[in-house]
């Protein structure tokens, strides 16, 4: 071949990408299609586009980058999604992990959000049952902690700023969320799943049993955390931006005498100024906007 006739760099670069992309492999990569409409002479004599070492062919060399793309993809889910592989077990979980990465290839700058869309895979492509809803639970969880792991920073309230709202500005204050939270509903148990199999042991197959979670940011750390049902869904009005007010009167109303309530919406905003989960105060019709 000519360097007149010589393929373009950007040519050359797509090609090889589409190769070492293949699941099948780099001498099925080579023969496909997406290959073939790029550099059909590759498909032809290998060696016209790679050169062979002295200890390795063309297809060889090829071959060492097509491993080492789904070795290291496989590598990033594995790390990200520990407990999950627990649930699934090891060989069904890497099935997951090749036809997930052949779906939905990589296509940012970083690695960060490779599995972003791995619990929704996960609840599409397995059989059902409890096992994959289980397995989809604890997914969402580990994808959560990586969500939070890389959201902004934001200022956490103390518990003296929550003590200074008077009982009158309810009707008008709104709380700021972290952004380094995300709350979860789940349909099994699976944060003390995780709980039991982070510390080493085998868990027993939970029954299934709707759970409420949140995973958030605080210090640098990422924490999970499990909450009664009124808490979260206290704690989701206020996301969605409702009045104190309102948040109480659509979540928490009617749960006893005033004494009692009153303890029990003490307790759960001391757990979460602690856990930092909000981080500023607005005030609606007076101008005054917290940090």
């Amino acid at each position: 071949m000519s360097l007149r006739d010589a393929p373009r760099l950007e040519t050359i670069e797509r090609w090889m990408q589409a190769v070492v992309m293949h699941p099948e492999g780099a001498a099925a990569g080579v023969a496909a299609r997406p290959a073939r409409r790029l550099l059909l002479q590759a498909a032809a004599k290998l060696e016209n586009v790679v050169l062979p070492s002295k200890s390795l062919t063309s297809l060889e060399r090829l071959n060492i980058y097509a491993y080492m793309y789904y070795a290291r993809l496989l590598e990033i889910l594995t790390n990200e999604y520990p407990t999950t592989r627990q649930v699934l077990g090891d060989k069904v979980f890497e099935r997951a992990c090749r036809r997930f990465i052949e779906r939905n290839p990589s296509k940012h700058r970083t690695l960060n959000l490779l599995s972003e869309k791995f619990p929704s895979f996960l609840a599409r492509s397995l059989p059902p049952g409890n096992r994959r809803s289980l397995a989809v639970d604890v997914a969402r969880i580990e994808r959560a902690m990586e969500d939070v792991f890389d959201a902004p920073r934001a200022d956490p309230l103390a518990a003296a700023e929550f003590a200074a709202i008077a009982a009158d500005e309810w009707h008008r204050v709104r709380l700021r969320v972290n952004p380094a939270l995300v709350p979860l509903k789940l349909r099994f148990p699976a944060n003390d799943y995780m709980n039991v199999a982070r510390a080493g042991a085998s868990p027993r197959m939970p029954r299934p049993r709707a759970t409420f979670a949140i995973v958030y940011r605080r210090d640098f750390k990422v924490f999970r955390r499990d909450q009664a049902p009124g808490q979260f869904k206290l704690l989701t009005a206020l996301a969605r931006g409702k009045t104190l007010a309102q948040a109480v009167r659509s979540s928490v109303s009617g749960r006893g005498n005033a004494d009692r309530l009153a303890a029990t919406l003490g307790a759960w905003f001391h757990e979460w100024a602690a856990a930092g989960i909000f981080c500023g105060i607005e005030r609606a019709g007076s101008g005054r906007r917290g940090r």
